[in-house]
Order: C-alpha cells, then sequence, then structure tokens
C-alpha cells in the first residue's frame, strides 16, 4: 500500500473513531468534501499543511503529518533548492582582498603599523565601529542583505587589522568582540540572501573570533543560529538537536537558552508535536524575561527587531502544528506592535499570517496582509520572505473563483519574476 492510501486510511480511521463525518471536518479544515474524500480513498497526495491541520482538527498529535513524505512537498525554502545571487561576500573576509581593491582603484586603503595601533588604543575609534554596527542593523531592517553585507566586510576588514596592531590585550579583546559581532550579524544577511552556507560559514568564525576574546557566548549562539537554519531548511529532527546542544552550551546565558528554546519548539511543530512545543514555548517566555543588558560585544544576541518575540515565535508554531486561527490571531497582535520602519519583521510575519489566514478560510484578510507583504518585501530582498510568498502563491491556485485572490496571485508571481 502506498504512503498516501495509508494516510487515507489512517486519516478516515482518526474521522470515524471521533465521531466527526466528512463533511465537517471539511468545513473545518476550508477544503471541499469531495478533494478530501479523494484523499481518504488515495487518489489524492495529502499536502502536509493538510495533515498538520487535520492532526490538530482530530487531537491526532503529528500522527498524520509523519504519514507525510517531506520528499513529496513543494518547498521553497532557502538551503533546499534557492541560492539566490546576491553575494556570498565569503571570500571577502580577509582584509588582503579589500586590499587589492585599494590598489586596484589606486587609493591607500591599508593602514600604516603606526596609524592602526594608535587608531586601535583610540577609545573613539571602539565607539565608531559600534556607531556603524548599529548602522547596519538598522539598515539590515530596510534594505536588500547583499547591500548591507558589502558594508559589514569592508568595516570587519578595518576591524581585523586593528585587532592585529592593538598593543593592549583589553583592546585587543574589546576590538575582537566587536568584530565577532559584526561576523554574526553578517552571517544573518546572508541567510536573509538565501545563502545558507555562507551563512554558516560567517556564523562559525564569529564564535571563533569571540572565543579567541575568552568569550563562548557566540559559540553557544551559533548553535542556536544553526538551529534556525536548519528549521528553515525543514529538517526538524536536526532543528531540535541543535537547540538542545545549544541550550547544554557553557557559554549560553539565559537568553541564549531562551532562544534555543525558540529553536527548540519550532522543530517540534514541524514534527507536530504539540505538546513539546508548547513546553518549550513556555519555557523560553521564562527564560527570556530575564532581562538581559547587552550581548558580547554590543546589544544582545537575536533579534531586538521584534517587539512581542514569545508571541510572534508562538504564532509562527501554531501554523506549523495545524491551529491557523489562533496563529493568525498572536501574528496580528504582534504586527500591530511593530513599527512600519521595520520592514524585514513585517515582510516575515506578515507574510506567516496571510498563510494563517488562508489556512482559516479568511480570504479577505489574507489578501489585506498579502498585499501589505508585497509592498514590505520589495526593498528588502528577503529569500525567506520569498519562500513564505512561493508557498502562498501555489495554495492560491485552489481560491481563483475569488477576485482579490487572482490579483494577490498575479502579483505574487510578477514579484516572484522580478526577483529572479
Amino acid at each position: 500500500m502506498g504512503r498516501q492510501h495509508v494516510f487515507g486510511v489512517e486519516l478516515r480511521r482518526l474521522r470515524v473513531d471521533s465521531g466527526i463525518s466528512l463533511g465537517t471536518l471539511a468545513k473545518q479544515l476550508h477544503y471541499s468534501k469531495g478533494y478530501l474524500s479523494k484523499i481518504e480513498t488515495g487518489a489524492r497526495r495529502p499536502t502536509m499543511k493538510l495533515a498538520r491541520q487535520a492532526d490538530a482538527s482530530l487531537g491526532a498529535n503529528g500522527t498524520l503529518a509523519a504519514l507525510v513524505s517531506p520528499i513529496d512537498q513543494p518547498t521553497g525554502r532557502p538551503g533546499s533548492t534557492i541560492e539566490e545571487a546576491a553575494p556570498t561576500a565569503t571570500n571577502l573576509f580577509h582584509e588582503t582582498d579589500v586590499l587589492a581593491l585599494g590598489d586596484a582603484m589606486s587609493l591607500p586603503l591599508g593602514l600604516p603599523a603606526a596609524e592602526a595601533e594608535a587608531a586601535a588604543e583610540d577609545p573613539g575609534t571602539e565607539q565608531h565601529f559600534r556607531e556603524q554596527f548599529e548602522r547596519c542593523r538598522d539598515r539590515g531592517q530596510r534594505h536588500a542583505p547583499g547591500f548591507v553585507l558589502r558594508e559589514l566586510v569592508m568595516e570587519l576588514a578595518t576591524l581585523l587589522e586593528l585587532i592585529k596592531a592593538a598593543r593592549q590585550p583589553e583592546s585587543r579583546i574589546r576590538l575582537s568582540l566587536l568584530g565577532a559581532r559584526y561576523a554574526e550579524y553578517a552571517g544573518w544577511m546572508a541567510q536573509e540572501a538565501g545563502q545558507h552556507e555562507s551563512a554558516r560559514t560567517w556564523t562559525r568564525r564569529s564564535a571563533t573570533m569571540a572565543a579567541g576574546a575568552s568569550d563562548s557566548r557566540l559559540a553557544a549562539y551559533a548553535l542556536v543560529r544553526e538551529a534556525e537554519l536548519a528549521m528553515y531548511e525543514c529538517d526538524a529532527a536536526r532543528t531540535v538537536a541543535l537547540a538542545d546542544k545549544a541550550a547544554r552550551h557553557p557559554g549560553a546565558d539565559s537568553r541564549i537558552r531562551g532562544l534555543a528554546s525558540h529553536r527548540r519548539a519550532q522543530g517540534y511543530a514541524l514534527l507536530g508535536d504539540h505538546d513539546r512545543c508548547y513546553a518549550a514555548l513556555d519555557h523560553a517566555g521564562v527564560l527570556l524575561s530575564e532581562r538581559t543588558p547587552s550581548g558580547p560585544g554590543g546589544p544582545v544576541l537575536g533579534s531586538s527587531a521584534v517587539t512581542e518575540l514569545n508571541l510572534a515565535v508562538s504564532g509562527w508554531c501554531l501554523y506549523d502544528l495545524g491551529q491557523p486561527k489562533r496563529a493568525a490571531e498572536s501574528l496580528e497582535y504582534v504586527l500591530s506592535r511593530t513599527p512600519a520602519a521595520r520592514l524585514r519583521v513585517r515582510a516575515l510575519y506578515g507574510a506567516r499570517l496571510a498563510l494563517a489566514y488562508e489556512a482559516a478560510g479568511e480570504l479577505g484578510q489574507m489578501c489585506r496582509i498579502g498585499f501589505d507583504v508585497l509592498t514590505n518585501a520589495r526593498p528588502i530582498g528577503s529569500a525567506i520572505v520569498r519562500a513564505e510568498l512561493r508557498d502562498l502563491a501555489r495554495i492560491l491556485v485552489r481560491h481563483h473563483g475569488y477576485g482579490p485572490v487572482r490579483e494577490l496571485h498575479a502579483e505574487i508571481n510578477a514579484a516572484l519574476h522580478r526577483s529572479r
């Protein structure tokens, strides 16, 4: 018996055992009765979205989702089949490349040893690079990642020269930690560009730089970031394993353990494990309530642009757990608290909110949010948002009888075509 037939038999068994008619379940899941009947007979292949919603409606705790083969599911997730044509920046990491660029342009980009030493010991230098880092983080919310990566790499190349020239150990440590934060943020921008291997390279280099300054927090946080990459690649088991490893790392403080618990929750959501997902979210809420004033070499680790981070991650998980109405409630509130200038946050969670509204059968709300996402996504060039929009575009085909959906579908397809 094929996998889709096994799924259909199990769906029917769970439905009958729950005393729910085919028509009632179809209404709950916002599918036609005929379509669901074909799923039960094995005539149609189930989607992961349908499986998760059915699991939630029938209280199956991931039983049906486990029967859907990930290989059969269409995916536009970064790291699986997409590699966007933005600069990787991995090969730009060393200062020698920047110096070679300066030679080609007849510009003196290299620093004389005496000047580099003086600058390394000047407190104003560190302040300058801290301010530049904050500007890069701000631009990261509003501009394409390739643009931000170029600036990060140039600044980091200069920092590396200063670290090498610093005579005082204290200066070298402070500049190294600051450089590690530049590398860590470059990893995030590489992820946004859809370049997961480049993101891993930057993230690991960040941990190495911080370890050289006797700070192990970024090594722990690097595992959180790798868990996030695995989550976007839909590798649930690896997501949970890396998150667990991060939480156990000796360098993990309460914030890092809280962020690790978020990744664990998202991994369990992908697995359809409701109980462990909720437990992880609760644990994250407790850990993140312990305020961390700053991170190594700069601002707190993890996103500081999301005002209601725990609620945002909860909404993300609820959609994967097949509870779109609850997901929409959470994500709608998150967006209501997110400033208009934070385009990347609004586009990412807005795209997930549009998917939740579609799954809940609220097509008018979905269209409202979908058009907002397209506006916010245009300048930021996010591969993750594009993946969410691809998922939405595939789903919208079955709602073409509704005029606003046809318009939104056309706009999404045009936006995805322009981004190639």
